[in-house]
């Protein structure tokens, strides 16, 4: 372990002080490997994304030989990606889009299953495939370009949950999206690297369908950091673009508060912690959203959790398997008489849908806190890489050409001034190696907070629909509706002017904004 850590502490001095390609020559990841060289920056998911991974995480099986050699080499490993990259650039001038003819791979997928997502609305669009929860266009038409969306620290565990209102607007729009959940972490290489291998596994059947679709990464608070990540750090992961919002690149002590005065020593004593329990009761939790009776082994783990008072006394010794095991009979009467109906009956609940598939979604978003607790106990203290590091990532290797940052007016987390500076500084460096090449860099602020791309409707654009419709016929009746009519076209004015209002007085209605900057942006790229 000690090895890996100065292995790891080498390349990243490595990468901070050396040029980028040459940093970039000591990592295989396989988001198509004809994407390496392409001069256009112009990504889109192709077959060749089914090119088996040999080693996605950046540190890998890293060892101090491996980073000295690899350092005595680097002259050579650079003149050679030179000869390489001249001779893509003069095949390719002419290409902005890679599509399936310039695959090379000869792998196959194995057939993917996909399942829909229990829904909060009646137009349930979502599925889930290869964990990435999918949201198509309207009528399952060609999108204009795939969304890679990528939710905020511990939310993110959820997207489709906690994030569905703007993703199901901007999937209306004309959009693919591919939201890929998340579970937080102290290491966010770790974090990119799970996260490409989920994307990687469903962009083959996406381009089988749909064909050369550009993709275009949009984060959120933490999502903007692992989205600027994964484009300076993971070269095979190309971006059309990038829209990052409430750009947070904060260390542990500023984002936590007292983390080393009260985190730290209330998570470090395995005992006292509570990540058993929490993980425990987690557990049982998760049997129950199923519609079945916890077994056995789940409520003798719980109980098992629990903190004891006494000290010295033992519940293992206590609470065998057989004090605590429900009798045959009697599980399968509170399966017929209680958890089946209960399960049955809510699971098509009016206006909320399925209930409990709700629950077991938002599940993810709690057994983060156990894992993080764990880690604090293992050492974390800060995270993987530190904020300077990716600081120091964003100037040197951040290669996306269309970037939004996009702000709010009253948001004191965020970081993307700061962060606009970094990537001018990386537009430099490439233009010294590509005099020719054009950066698209724009900072836009809107009126809202670090919140805002959660708010809307829980249950989506669906609910957002019923609630403009009704409270809009309210608003009309009483004459509270909105006045202003300047931007509404004559056949909808009286609907839309009240959808509006509803929406304002709701608060939802920056997100409407949010939407509309970037479909504008976007549109502005012609992707």
């Amino acid at each position: 372990m000690q090895r890996l850590r100065f292995a790891a502490a080498v390349l990243i001095v490595a990468h901070v002080c050396l040029p980028t390609r040459a940093f970039q020559a000591v990592r295989v990841t396989s988001l198509s490997r004809n994407h390496r060289n392409n001069p256009t920056s112009r990504a889109a998911i192709t077959h060749d994304a089914t090119i088996p991974r040999t080693n996605t995480r950046l540190f890998e099986s890293t060892t101090t030989s491996a980073a000295s050699k690899w350092m005595e080499n680097e002259k050579r490993i650079e003149d050679e990606m030179d000869v390489k990259e001249d001779r893509v650039v003069d095949g390719n001038n002419n290409n902005n889009k890679i599509d399936e003819t310039t695959t090379t791979a000869k792998t196959t997928t194995s057939k993917t299953t996909s399942r829909k997502v229990a829904a909060a609305s009646s137009t349930d669009r979502w599925e889930e495939l290869h964990g990435n929860f999918i949201l198509r266009p309207p009528s399952n038409a060609q999108p204009r370009a795939l969304i890679h969306f990528l939710g905020g620290a511990l939310l993110g565990a959820a997207p489709q949950l906690t994030y569905r209102y703007l993703l199901e607007r901007l999937s209306a729009r004309g959009y693919l999206i591919v939201a890929t959940p998340y579970q937080l972490s102290f290491d966010h290489l770790t974090t990119c690297d799970e996260i490409i291998g989920r994307f990687e596994r469903v962009a083959p059947d996406l381009a089988k369908q749909y064909g050369a679709v550009p993709v275009v990464g949009v984060g959120h608070s933490c999502g903007s950091l692992l989205h600027m990540l994964i484009t300076s750090l993971f070269p095979d992961t190309p971006r059309a673009a990038n829209a990052l919002i409430s750009y947070n690149n904060r260390g542990v002590g500023e984002a936590v508060p007292l983390f080393e005065e009260l985190i730290v020593p209330l998570f470090s004593d395995t005992d006292k912690n509570g990540s058993k329990l929490m993980k425990a009761a987690i557990e049982v939790a998760r049997e129950q959203y199923n519609g079945e009776v916890p077994s056995d082994e789940a409520i003798l783990k719980l109980l098992r959790s629990v903190p004891v008072p006494i000290p010295g006394l033992n519940l293992e010794s206590i609470l065998t398997p057989s004090l605590v095991a429900i009798p045959a009979p009697v599980r399968q009467s509170l399966t017929n008489l209680l958890t089946e109906p209960a399960y049955e009956a809510l699971s098509n609940v009016p206006v909320l849908g399925n209930v409990p598939s709700l629950l077991l979604q938002s599940l993810e978003i709690t057994q983060q806190i156990p894992k993080l607790i764990d880690e604090v106990e293992a050492g974390a203290r800060d995270f993987v890489p530190t904020p300077d590091a990716m600081s120091s990532a964003a100037r040197r290797a951040y290669r996306c050409r269309r970037t939004l940052l996009l702000q709010f007016t009253n948001d004191a987390l965020d970081d993307s001034e700061i962060l606009e500076g970094y990537l001018k500084e990386a537009e430099s460096v490439m233009k010294m190696k590509r005099p020719m090449i054009t950066i698209d860099l724009q900072r836009k602020k809107l009126e809202g907070n670090h919140l805002t791309p959660l708010l809307g409707p829980a249950g989506g654009e669906g609910w957002g629909e019923k609630l403009e419709e009704t409270l809009g016929g309210v608003l009309d009746v009483v004459g509270g509706g909105s006045t202003s009519n300047d931007d509404v076209d004559e056949e909808d004015a009286g609907e839309s002017k009240n959808a509006k209002a509803v929406r304002e007085t709701l608060g939802y209605e920056q997100v409407e904004r949010v939407v509309d900057e970037l479909v504008t942006w976007l549109d502005e790229g012609s992707l």
